[in-house]
């Protein structure tokens, strides 16, 4: 007989819970809005946005605890918290080819011992001008 999946496991799974969308291609000049959905229990922890082949070592572009990265900045990239929703959003403009890559959401679980919860997407900038492109 098939075991049962263990209720715990579901739960740990369950916990370390965030996602977003697929891999991306945007023109160059344009701009691209990212999702980031996590899981409720993650309501006040910071959420971040880096760039990097590699989550360890990914250089962060914007903190929803830093106030340069609110909507209202003037950076190239900022990052809006929906509590309610459950969703971060991160809007990057004027992009250009250099700016293509690997980026994260991320969430600071603020342990030691404990790795962020992170999801990862490539962004690739093609010459051009304008918006996302399906």
């Amino acid at each position: 007989s098939v075991s049962e999946f263990p209720i715990w496991l579901c739960f740990l799974l369950y916990s370390y819970y965030l996602s977003t969308v697929g891999d991306m291609s945007v023109l160059e000049g344009g701009s691209v809005t990212v999702p980031c959905h996590y899981n409720p229990q993650y309501i006040s922890h910071v959420k971040y946005w880096c760039q990097g082949r590699m989550r360890e070592f990914c250089t962060s572009l914007a903190r929803t605890d830093d106030p340069d990265s609110a909507p209202n900045g003037k950076g190239m990239v900022t990052i809006a918290d929906d509590p309610t929703q459950h969703v971060f959003t991160v809007s990057m403009r004027d992009l250009t080819e250099e700016d293509s890559g690997w980026y994260w959401c991320g969430v600071e679980l603020g342990g030691m011992w404990v790795s962020d919860s992170t999801a990862s997407l490539h962004i690739s900038v093609i010459q051009g001008k304008g918006d996302i492109y399906i």
